[in-house]
Order: structure tokens, then C-alpha cells, then sequence
């Protein structure tokens, strides 16, 4: 290898670590609180709502299913400060059509929980945001690779 080619190869693997953060990876929907303007209180599991989101680097996706039936997707952009991230949305696409949410930015305030379950090392991700005028406070279980 010429000395040229592995610079470039270190450098590509120093951008690569500087883009990881805490939130990076694949993480299932346990449980979420949902409190509306009205003050109306909403719960969901993942005994019904299956939902996935990925993210790697300043990207992210998520979609969601309900009884087997698809509910929508989201994608865009994601970016930490601290314990806050912010997920700006590209696309969104619902069951009925485009999404409400494109093109908007919703803040979090998130963390992390490590628990040994059955033998087995488990994170689980808090986060806790508004949006469009609803308070959701959700847990999300990392997925092991």
C-alpha cells in the first residue's frame, strides 16, 4: 500500500468514529405515554405497535405497524447535543398518503438504561419530546446484531 492510500483509509475511519454517538443502532418500541393539548393521557405497547428505528451516523428511519397493518414511516436527519437529539424529517410517508411531519424538527431529551436480563446485557433508550402539541415520553429497546 502507498503511503497516500492509507492516509486515506485513516481518515475515513476517524470521520466514521466521530459520526457514532450513544443513540446509534437498531431499537423496538417497548412502551410510550402520549399527553395531548387537552390533556387527554394515551398509552401504547409493543403488544400491538410494532415500530423500528434505525440510525446510523446523522441518519435515521422509522416505521410502524398496527395489528399488521402499516402506519407510516419517517426518515431524515438526527443530530445530538448532549442528552438532547433532534430529528429532522425529510419524508414521511402515512397509511393515507404524505405525512404531516415533513420537513419539521422535533426535539428530545434522551438516555440511556443498561439492565442485565437474563443473563444478557439490555439498553433501553428514554426519551422524552414534543411533538405536533403532544408530550411523548417512550422507551426503546436496543436490538442486539
Amino acid at each position: 500500500m502507498t503511503l497516500r492510500l492509507i492516509s486515506i483509509l485513516i481518515i475515513a475511519l476517524m470521520s466514521t468514529n466521530l459520526s457514532a454517538h450513544q443513540f446509534e443502532g437498531d431499537w423496538q418500541f417497548i412502551k410510550g405515554e402520549y399527553k395531548t393539548a387537552s390533556g387527554e393521557v394515551l398509552y401504547a405497547d409493543n403488544s400491538t405497535l410494532v415500530a423500528i428505528k434505525t440510525i446510523k451516523g446523522s441518519k435515521f428511519a422509522f416505521n410502524n405497524m398496527q395489528q399488521g397493518e402499516f402506519l407510516g414511516y419517517l426518515s431524515g436527519t438526527f443530530t445530538v447535543e448532549g442528552d438532547s437529539y433532534k430529528e429532522h424529517i425529510k419524508k414521511h410517508v402515512k397509511q393515507s398518503g404524505l405525512g404531516e411531519h415533513a420537513g419539521k424538527v422535533f426535539t428530545f431529551k434522551g438516555w440511556l438504561e443498561e439492565k442485565q436480563e437474563h443473563g444478557q446485557k439490555v439498553i433501553y433508550w428514554h426519551h422524552k419530546g414534543m411533538v405536533a402539541g403532544t408530550e411523548e415520553t417512550e422507551v426503546w429497546r436496543k436490538l442486539n446484531k
